[in-house]
């Protein structure tokens, strides 16, 4: 029997996006992870021409209800603040919106069930306003719910995965 040969060089490389983080990767081998999203939202884009994408992973939706924090020093930390500067840092390194394929994770309930303050939802909105500001569509999204979520993007084949704790995972 011959051993099978892969002529491929590529090492395989995961990189976590934490919260308050982005990243922009064109590495066919990377894939970005955002793990245990709660009520903040996980975003990810591919750009299918220039093949490469990104993830943005934020916390709130207002940096003017910032308490206490300095959303100078944080911007990826809010919707407001943090949306326009992942996707500027985008469309720097070529990606343009009407090309974007943006899938998004989380907003959930995880220590508000019963809604009173719904960060989750407020975060959603704070980024729908956002990406109307560019003309851009959410592709695919997973809002919501009581548990959290971690989304992942594999670069070179520009697909999205969405893990629900307890529920599976969904490939986009």
């Amino acid at each position: 029997m011959i051993p099978r040969q892969n002529n491929s060089s590529a090492v395989s490389k995961m990189t976590a996006v934490n919260f308050s983080e982005m990243k922009i990767s064109s590495n066919p081998a990377e894939t970005l992870v955002a793990f245990s999203i709660g009520a903040g939202i996980g975003m990810t884009t591919f750009d299918p021409l220039s093949r490469a994408g990104g993830m943005l992973n934020f916390m709130l939706p207002d940096s003017t209800r910032a308490n206490g924090v300095n959303p100078e020093k944080v911007p990826l930390m809010f919707a407001d603040t943090g949306v326009p500067f992942f996707l500027n840092a985008l469309i720097e390194q070529g990606i343009r919106p009407n090309r974007m394929k943006v899938v998004v994770a989380g907003g959930a309930h995880i220590m508000d069930q019963s809604g009173a303050f719904n960060i989750g939802q407020k975060n959603f909105e704070a980024l729908n306003h956002c990406l109307a500001g560019y003309d851009i569509a959410i592709q695919h999204e997973d809002i919501g719910g009581i548990s959290s979520k971690t989304l992942s993007l594999d670069i070179g084949t520009g697909c999205s995965r969405i893990k629900i704790f307890g529920q599976g995972e969904v490939k986009v």
